[in-house]
């Protein structure tokens, strides 16, 4: 399957720089990535907004493209181990490019090297027909190969700057921006191969556990304090989750105020303790705040948790709304508690 991903990818390199020739673009990353999405034919709104342009200008200049890109690209939910192989694809094909012009250029030089020490060496006698004509000509294809090595290699860093941008956008498309935390489209995806890898290899060694916590009262913090403080609250409550959070589990913030972790292949009774020590861990944080009138304070937050494990058979949905049933008890149960819903 990898190679043929692989090929397909390279196909649909070749069709972008062919259009990106076409239409007179510059070799840009940003050019790269929306003229590869452009090919690939499956992003229908970027190839409209592209069409619609195209139609009524020339070309798309560098403006009109990072537009395009962060909207059509960036913003559109693209996969982002796809667009990793573009870049990489992108980088394979130049690679080998650049090999070949350097083999070639290797040997052009070497066939004129040779023909001017055989010129040198007829010594004032008659020249042989059409000799100087070949020198020349070599020598201006071995020139003509040097400069396209160095508009390969201009190209070349071009990519590396191209998957710098596609690490850049993969890590926000993956990443709570105001926390730091994985986002939910992180948890989902690491939900769904935890879940794989339960139902491939048993549940006895790999059943994940997932905890849900959701901040008590925060509408009131917002309320009292302003957004702002609001959000100084929950970057501390993220960083007290992610300092507690075993190296092979994962936190990540859902939503406003709610934050999963998910923990792999623990125990039921382990990950309660661990769920108590976090819960108690928040309690004790103190976040300084200006009330109202403008004096100082300290604001103290405490979760509700819902703690649960998967059972056989079942989907991730199905382990995530156990939880928020689990998360919902302690809500109803008088807030800042751990319940614990086992199946």
């Amino acid at each position: 399957m990898r190679h043929t991903e692989s090929i397909d990818s390279t196909e649909v390199l070749k069709q972008a720089v062919q259009l990106m020739r076409r239409h007179g673009t510059s070799m840009h990353p940003v050019h790269y990535a929306i003229w590869y999405e452009y090919a690939r034919g499956e992003n229908l709104d970027l190839r409209n907004a592209i069409d619609r342009y195209l139609s009524q200008h020339l070309h798309l200049d560098d403006a009109v493209a990072e537009a395009l890109h962060k909207r059509h690209v960036v913003g559109s939910g693209t996969d982002p181990a796809m667009l990793r192989r573009m870049s990489d694809s992108v980088s394979s094909v130049l690679g080998q490019i650049a090999d070949s012009a350097a083999r070639a250029g290797d040997q052009t030089a070497a066939y004129g090297s040779s023909l001017s020490r055989f010129q040198d060496g007829l010594n004032g006698r008659e020249p042989l027909p059409g000799l100087e004509e070949i020198v020349a000509t070599t020598r201006q294809m071995h020139s003509a190969i040097q400069d396209l090595q160095r508009r390969l290699a201009d190209s070349r860093d071009e990519i590396g700057q191209l998957r710098d941008e596609l690490d850049r956008v993969r890590l926000e498309t993956l990443t709570d921006m105001l926390t730091g935390l994985a986002n939910r489209r992180a948890f989902e995806q690491r939900l769904a191969a935890c879940v794989t890898l339960a139902a491939s290899a048993g549940l006895h060694s790999h059943a994940p556990c997932l905890l849900m916590a959701d901040l008590d009262h925060f509408k009131r913090i917002n309320d009292t304090y302003g957004h702002g403080t609001g959000d100084q609250v929950l970057c501390a409550v993220a960083a007290a989750l992610k300092a507690g959070t075993p190296e092979q589990g994962l936190a990540a913030r859902i939503g406003g105020e709610e934050f999963v972790l998910l923990l792999p292949a623990m125990q039921l009774p382990a990950a309660r303790m661990l769920a108590e020590q976090l819960r108690h861990a928040v309690a004790q944080l103190r976040v300084p705040a200006r009330t109202p009138t403008g004096g100082e304070t300290a604001i103290q937050v405490t979760l509700s948790m819902g703690l649960t494990t998967l059972q056989r058979g079942e989907t991730g949905r199905q382990l995530i709304e156990r939880a928020d049933q689990a998360l919902y008890q302690s809500k109803s149960g008088g807030r800042d508690r751990v319940t614990v819903k086992a199946g």
